[in-house]
Protein backbone atom coordinates (compact mmCIF):
# COMPACT_ATOMS: atom_id res chain seq x y z
CA UNK A 1 0.00 0.00 0.00
CA UNK A 2 1.40 3.33 -0.89
CA UNK A 3 0.83 7.24 0.12
CA UNK A 4 -0.12 6.14 3.92
CA UNK A 5 -0.11 9.63 5.08
CA UNK A 6 -1.62 8.89 8.99
CA UNK A 7 -1.95 6.57 11.54
CA UNK A 8 -5.53 6.89 13.82
CA UNK A 9 -5.18 4.88 17.02
CA UNK A 10 -7.77 3.86 19.33
CA UNK A 11 -7.00 4.02 23.27
CA UNK A 12 -8.64 2.09 25.51
CA UNK A 13 -8.18 -1.87 24.21
CA UNK A 14 -5.71 -0.59 22.18
CA UNK A 15 -3.19 1.77 23.66
CA UNK A 16 -4.17 0.48 26.52
CA UNK A 17 -5.32 -2.36 28.30
CA UNK A 18 -7.91 -1.03 30.20
CA UNK A 19 -11.43 0.03 29.31
CA UNK A 20 -11.41 3.74 30.80
CA UNK A 21 -14.91 4.22 31.67
CA UNK A 22 -15.21 0.78 34.29
CA UNK A 23 -11.50 1.41 35.75
CA UNK A 24 -12.58 4.93 36.28
CA UNK A 25 -15.56 3.64 38.52
CA UNK A 26 -13.68 0.89 39.92
CA UNK A 27 -10.77 3.36 41.17
CA UNK A 28 -13.76 5.74 42.17
CA UNK A 29 -14.59 3.30 44.59
CA UNK A 30 -17.92 3.11 42.75
CA UNK A 31 -20.37 0.16 41.46
CA UNK A 32 -19.04 -1.45 38.09
CA UNK A 33 -22.35 -3.94 38.04
CA UNK A 34 -23.93 -0.60 38.85
CA UNK A 35 -22.44 1.88 36.06
CA UNK A 36 -23.25 -1.44 33.39
CA UNK A 37 -26.54 -1.46 34.62
CA UNK A 38 -27.25 2.38 33.88
CA UNK A 39 -25.60 1.83 30.84
CA UNK A 40 -27.46 -1.37 29.03
CA UNK A 41 -30.47 0.43 30.04
CA UNK A 42 -29.69 3.74 28.33
CA UNK A 43 -28.63 1.93 25.56
CA UNK A 44 -31.70 -0.10 25.20
CA UNK A 45 -33.76 2.78 25.58
CA UNK A 46 -35.26 2.19 29.13
CA UNK A 47 -34.11 5.26 30.51
CA UNK A 48 -33.13 8.81 28.51
CA UNK A 49 -29.96 10.77 28.10
CA UNK A 50 -30.43 12.94 31.02
CA UNK A 51 -31.23 10.26 33.42
CA UNK A 52 -28.56 8.17 32.36
CA UNK A 53 -26.22 11.17 32.97
CA UNK A 54 -27.74 12.47 36.12
CA UNK A 55 -27.18 8.23 37.73
CA UNK A 56 -23.89 7.74 36.76
CA UNK A 57 -22.66 11.50 37.92
CA UNK A 58 -24.78 10.51 41.19
CA UNK A 59 -23.19 7.28 41.21
CA UNK A 60 -19.80 8.75 40.95
CA UNK A 61 -20.51 11.35 43.37
CA UNK A 62 -21.75 9.08 45.91
CA UNK A 63 -18.02 8.02 46.49
CA UNK A 64 -16.73 11.36 47.72
CA UNK A 65 -13.72 11.02 44.75
CA UNK A 66 -15.94 12.64 41.93
CA UNK A 67 -13.48 15.69 42.02
CA UNK A 68 -11.20 17.16 39.16
CA UNK A 69 -8.10 16.30 41.17
CA UNK A 70 -9.13 12.86 41.75
CA UNK A 71 -10.32 12.00 38.19
CA UNK A 72 -6.97 13.80 36.91
CA UNK A 73 -4.43 11.49 39.07
CA UNK A 74 -6.79 8.24 38.67
CA UNK A 75 -6.65 8.81 34.62
CA UNK A 76 -2.68 9.54 34.61
CA UNK A 77 -1.91 6.29 36.70
CA UNK A 78 -4.21 4.13 34.17
CA UNK A 79 -1.52 1.96 32.46
CA UNK A 80 -0.36 1.85 28.65
CA UNK A 81 0.17 -1.01 26.73
CA UNK A 82 4.14 -2.30 27.39
CA UNK A 83 5.00 -0.73 23.88
CA UNK A 84 2.46 2.04 23.18
CA UNK A 85 5.09 4.78 23.67
CA UNK A 86 7.91 3.13 21.69
CA UNK A 87 5.07 1.58 18.82
CA UNK A 88 3.64 5.60 18.91
CA UNK A 89 7.57 7.41 18.55
CA UNK A 90 8.55 5.28 16.05
CA UNK A 91 4.97 5.58 13.65
CA UNK A 92 5.45 9.90 14.74
CA UNK A 93 8.74 9.74 12.67
CA UNK A 94 6.48 9.14 9.81
CA UNK A 95 3.15 9.64 9.80
CA UNK A 96 0.86 11.88 11.22
CA UNK A 97 -0.48 10.69 14.37
CA UNK A 98 -4.12 10.92 15.73
CA UNK A 99 -6.27 9.63 18.94
CA UNK A 100 -10.01 9.02 18.46
CA UNK A 101 -11.20 7.60 21.85
CA UNK A 102 -14.94 6.54 22.86
CA UNK A 103 -13.55 7.54 26.51
CA UNK A 104 -13.59 11.06 28.44
CA UNK A 105 -11.99 14.52 27.35
CA UNK A 106 -9.44 14.56 30.67
CA UNK A 107 -8.74 10.78 29.55
CA UNK A 108 -7.30 11.33 26.12
CA UNK A 109 -5.29 14.41 26.51
CA UNK A 110 -3.85 12.79 28.93
CA UNK A 111 -2.65 9.76 27.02
CA UNK A 112 -2.00 11.91 24.23
CA UNK A 113 0.36 14.10 26.31
CA UNK A 114 1.71 10.79 27.69
CA UNK A 115 2.37 10.07 23.74
CA UNK A 116 3.50 13.50 22.46
CA UNK A 117 1.11 13.43 20.26
CA UNK A 118 -1.08 16.72 19.83
CA UNK A 119 -4.00 15.78 17.72
CA UNK A 120 -6.72 13.75 19.57
CA UNK A 121 -10.51 13.56 19.92
CA UNK A 122 -13.01 11.98 22.69
CA UNK A 123 -16.46 11.22 22.51
CA UNK A 124 -17.20 12.70 25.94
CA UNK A 125 -16.53 16.09 27.38
CA UNK A 126 -16.53 16.46 31.40
CA UNK A 127 -18.33 19.88 32.85
CA UNK A 128 -16.76 21.05 36.27
CA UNK A 129 -17.66 23.29 38.18
CA UNK A 130 -15.13 24.51 41.57
CA UNK A 131 -13.24 21.03 41.10
CA UNK A 132 -16.61 19.17 41.05
CA UNK A 133 -18.00 17.29 37.82
CA UNK A 134 -21.23 18.45 36.99
CA UNK A 135 -22.32 17.39 33.79
CA UNK A 136 -20.95 15.64 30.60
CA UNK A 137 -21.80 15.13 26.89
CA UNK A 138 -21.60 12.09 25.70
CA UNK A 139 -23.11 10.67 22.45
CA UNK A 140 -24.66 6.82 22.74
CA UNK A 141 -23.54 6.22 19.01
CA UNK A 142 -19.38 6.27 19.78
CA UNK A 143 -19.29 4.38 15.93
CA UNK A 144 -20.93 7.74 14.31
CA UNK A 145 -18.98 10.43 16.52
CA UNK A 146 -15.52 8.53 15.89
CA UNK A 147 -16.36 8.54 11.97
CA UNK A 148 -17.40 12.39 12.50
CA UNK A 149 -14.13 13.06 14.49
CA UNK A 150 -12.02 10.69 11.72
CA UNK A 151 -13.20 12.77 8.76
CA UNK A 152 -13.22 15.94 10.04
CA UNK A 153 -9.08 14.86 11.00
CA UNK A 154 -9.03 14.50 7.49
CA UNK A 155 -10.31 17.56 5.91
CA UNK A 156 -8.64 19.86 8.28
CA UNK A 157 -4.98 17.91 6.89
CA UNK A 158 -5.80 17.59 3.89
CA UNK A 159 -6.23 13.85 3.92
CA UNK A 160 -8.24 11.08 1.68
CA UNK A 161 -9.62 8.54 4.19
CA UNK A 162 -7.65 5.78 2.17
CA UNK A 163 -4.69 7.49 3.14
CA UNK A 164 -5.19 6.85 6.69
CA UNK A 165 -4.71 3.54 8.70
CA UNK A 166 -6.88 3.08 11.56
CA UNK A 167 -6.11 0.91 14.17
CA UNK A 168 -8.66 -0.60 16.91
CA UNK A 169 -10.34 -2.99 18.97
CA UNK A 170 -13.67 -3.24 18.87
CA UNK A 171 -17.25 -1.97 17.32
CA UNK A 172 -17.16 1.33 17.67
CA UNK A 173 -14.31 1.56 15.34
CA UNK A 174 -15.92 -0.58 12.53
CA UNK A 175 -16.90 2.79 10.66
CA UNK A 176 -13.31 4.27 10.28
CA UNK A 177 -12.41 0.90 9.51
CA UNK A 178 -14.73 1.21 6.20
CA UNK A 179 -14.14 4.55 5.63
CA UNK A 180 -10.07 3.73 5.38
CA UNK A 181 -10.64 0.49 4.41
CA UNK A 182 -7.13 0.27 6.27
CA UNK A 183 -8.41 -1.03 9.39
CA UNK A 184 -6.04 -3.00 11.58
CA UNK A 185 -8.19 -4.68 14.47
CA UNK A 186 -6.19 -5.44 17.61
CA UNK A 187 -7.40 -8.92 18.79
CA UNK A 188 -5.99 -12.34 19.70
CA UNK A 189 -9.56 -13.89 19.13
CA UNK A 190 -9.11 -15.22 15.36
CA UNK A 191 -13.10 -15.62 15.68
CA UNK A 192 -13.74 -11.66 16.74
CA UNK A 193 -17.01 -11.02 14.56
CA UNK A 194 -15.07 -7.73 13.34
CA UNK A 195 -12.41 -9.95 11.78
CA UNK A 196 -14.11 -10.68 8.53
CA UNK A 197 -14.48 -6.74 8.14
CA UNK A 198 -10.72 -5.59 8.54
CA UNK A 199 -8.15 -5.29 6.48
CA UNK A 200 -5.28 -6.64 8.62
CA UNK A 201 -5.82 -8.22 12.36
CA UNK A 202 -2.64 -8.02 14.82
CA UNK A 203 -2.54 -10.06 18.33
CA UNK A 204 -1.27 -7.01 20.04
CA UNK A 205 0.04 -3.46 19.31
CA UNK A 206 3.19 -4.90 19.44
CA UNK A 207 2.91 -6.35 16.16
CA UNK A 208 1.84 -2.87 14.63
CA UNK A 209 5.05 -1.81 13.13
CA UNK A 210 5.91 -5.34 11.62
CA UNK A 211 2.47 -5.57 9.83
CA UNK A 212 2.84 -1.73 8.74
CA UNK A 213 6.36 -1.95 7.44
CA UNK A 214 5.34 -4.89 5.46
CA UNK A 215 2.29 -3.73 3.83
CA UNK A 216 3.14 -0.08 3.19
Amino acid sequence: MENVKAVVLDIDGTLSPEISWLALTRDLGASVATHVSIYEEYKAGKIGYEESKTRLIALWNSTGNANFSFFHDLFENLPLADNAVSVTDTLKAKYDICLITGSMDMYAEIVAHKLGVTKWFANTKLHWVGGSLTDMDYELNQSARKLEQFLGFCTTNGYQPQECIVVGDSENDMALFEASQRGILVSSDATNVLSQHVWKQIPALGNLLEVIAGTV
